[in-house]
């Protein structure tokens, strides 16, 4: 496999894991247990990955920075995803106390 072609497939699992972070509020029941393993899985695969580059480079310094880069980008994404959905839920629930129930169907 070329570079370009492991570059691409490290960015579309990379990707995949921030979805799957931000998908864990919109979640609920047994779908929500998946998505929050698939993203354990995929950022301690990346948090791995990154401290291997530091090991490999002789440099813990770089391996920690490119660790604490990815942890913060995770905090803000989930605070992100975790706010949004509290403003459209309270959109949502306000808007229902307004027009009333549906009608039945």
């Amino acid at each position: 496999m070329t570079e370009a072609g492991l570059a691409l497939w490290g960015a579309a699992f990379q990707a995949v894991s921030f979805l799957c972070l931000m998908a864990i509020p919109w979640t609920d029941g047994r779908l929500k247990l998946v998505v929050i393993a698939g993203a354990a899985m995929g950022f301690l695969t990346i948090l791995s990955f990154q401290f291997y580059i530091g090991y490999k480079a002789q440099d813990y310094g770089l391996g920690a920075d490119l660790m604490i880069v990815t942890l913060s980008n995770m905090a803000l994404y989930f605070c992100g995803s975790w706010i949004i959905e509290r403003v459209f839920r309270v959109f949502l629930i306000r808007r229902r106390e307004k027009n009333g129930p549906p009608p039945p169907s």
